[in-house]
């Protein structure tokens, strides 16, 4: 009896830790890190022996991806990465000295994503071929693969 007693405790108690998470309706982007971060600062011991560049615990977007240099905002979630929906899209819009016209990036999250409440988004090779200055105005969206928004934050200056 006790045999049977504790096989149903088991069974109840994996099954609710099995118990799949609602999917995410909306972020809050609690904060933006805007820098310029040079290649160096993204290589790491393990790419000197593979060749490969390892993002370790990082989720990188870039306008180039070849490119690693560029002006990068860090985008700070109140929730892990990996609890988006699969297929959400980060939109990217700014105002540089590169044109009077606005720019606008979009990118799609990769589908295995790390451990990190952090999206690092680069404006990298021609997008930002300089090492210094700073965008004028940004704005960033989340959205899932429906293009239904789940989050987004601007800069002050985008407001006005």
């Amino acid at each position: 009896m006790r045999f049977l007693i504790t096989a149903l405790l088991c069974s109840l108690f994996a099954g609710c830790a099995s118990t799949p998470r609602q999917p995410i309706t909306s972020v809050n982007i609690e904060e933006i890190k805007p820098r310029y971060i040079e290649t160096e600062s993204f290589k790491r011991i393990s790419e000197y022996m593979s060749g490969k560049e390892n993002l370790g615990d990082r989720v990188v977007l870039r306008t180039q991806p070849q490119e690693r240099a560029g002006y990068y905002f860090t985008l700070i979630l109140d929730t892990d990465v990996r609890r988006l929906p699969a297929g959400t899209v980060v939109v990217g819009e700014f105002y540089t000295k590169k044109s009077v016209e606005k720019q606008s990036h979009e990118f799609t999250l990769p589908n295995k994503r790390p451990t990190t409440k952090e999206i690092f988004v680069g404006l990298t090779g021609e997008d930002w071929p300089e090492d210094s200055g700073v965008p004028a105005a940004w704005k960033f969206s989340l959205k899932d693969a429906n293009g239904q928004q789940l989050g987004e934050k601007q800069s002050y200056l985008w407001s006005l």
